[in-house]
């Protein structure tokens, strides 16, 4: 005997599992927040970017006048370090921009070249990141 409250409580049921393994695939995740400097002094221009291109994830932060850095909300995992030069600021017609100095050397501005990786847990984590030639 198939009744038709059987069916609606069968999905019922059937909508409430779906819904609860859907909410089981989140995956934990970390905040992190340091201080990048390179040899020895904070790195003040530019952003920093954490990187896993196996799992496909990234995450940036711009880097403030102490060289400090703060992400949110990154998944757990390994991630390669790069740091990249800041973004020019539109001027007004004839201003002319801003010499800043970006001294931290090319290969650790490149995903693919830069030899700096970092562990992020759950939780709060405190990586600091120190350049060295």
């Amino acid at each position: 005997m198939n009744s038709p409250w059987r069916r609606e409580l069968g999905m019922l049921i059937l909508f409430g599992v779906m819904s609860l393994v859907g909410c089981s695939n989140k995956k934990p995740a970390g905040s992190i927040a340091g201080k990048v400097t390179y040899k020895g002094q904070p790195v003040t221009l530019g952003s920093i970017n954490f990187y896993d291109s196996g799992r496909g994830m990234a995450a940036n932060s711009k880097l403030d006048g102490s060289g400090n850095y703060s992400i949110t909300e990154l998944e757990v995992g390994t991630y390669k370090v790069y740091l990249s030069p800041p973004i020019p600021e539109q001027l007004p017609p004839g201003t002319p921009p801003k010499k800043e100095k970006f001294d931290v050397p090319a290969k650790f501005q490149d995903p693919a070249r830069s030899t700096i990786t970092k562990e992020v847990k759950a939780g709060k984590n405190d990586i600091p990141v120190d350049i060295t030639d």
